[in-house]
């Protein structure tokens, strides 16, 4: 039986917001040293060893700000199309490893509310309040993943930049940006309450703390 040892990783750079897609083969993971992949920007991305029954993953976060290390069972990737790379902090994804064709059909599909990041890298944020930050991240995955975060043009699609205190989501259609604050426990308290979020056709609006006008639909 011949067994195909090229795998495919599918990442975006915390440093410069670009999702870069690496090939490999797995008998570069059976050295004493790391396979390490860069983006183009020059960041590393990913730091990838087996031991054992092991491969150690030590993954940038773009939504941590940190080096995850986390263990995936060789078995998995072996046996298996592709496997999703979770922050273990807010579940976000953060990369897709496995068979091209697999990783080429999920990235296609993506649904990952940091998919479409754009923007100032996050290596060059610092957000003002991480936890924050990264609980409004959770929840625009829940919209997302619901389909209640779209614009009233009827894209469902979105871009994302993060600031220091805030998320941009904007329509690449019409233009329509909604601002998210994202610093104090108020702005989290102004979308509490919120079931769907729609972006105004080439209109601008925010939802903050000072501000609960949208608390029920914007």
């Amino acid at each position: 039986m011949l067994i195909d040892t090229k795998r495919v990783l599918a990442m975006r750079c915390p440093q410069c917001g670009r999702l870069e897609i690496y090939s490999f083969s797995l008998f570069e993971l059976e050295g004493p040293k790391p396979l390490t992949i860069y983006c183009q920007c020059g960041f590393a991305l990913i730091d990838i060893i087996r031991r054992g029954r092991l491969y150690i993953f030590h993954i940038a976060c773009i939504v941590c700000e940190a080096t995850h290390e986390l263990l995936v069972d060789v078995k998995s990737v072996l046996r298996n199309d592709a496997a999703i790379i979770y922050c273990p902090d807010s579940d976000v994804d953060l990369g897709i490893v496995g068979h091209s064709f697999k990783v080429d059909e999920l990235v296609a599909e993506e649904d990952d509310v940091l998919a479409n990041v754009v923007g100032p890298g996050l290596g060059d944020v610092g957000f003002a309040n991480v936890s924050i930050m990264r609980e409004v991240l959770n929840r625009l995955q829940i919209w997302v993943d619901a389909d209640r975060l779209y614009c009233s043009c009827g894209n469902y699609h979105m871009e994302l930049e993060l600031f220091p205190d805030k998320v941009e989501v904007s329509c690449p259609r019409c233009g329509g940006t909604l601002v998210i604050y994202a610093e104090r426990d108020e702005d989290l308290s102004a979308l509490d309450g919120l079931e769907e979020v729609v972006l105004k056709r080439g209109a601008f609006t925010c939802i903050d703390s000072a501000d609960f006008r949208y608390r029920h639909r914007v």
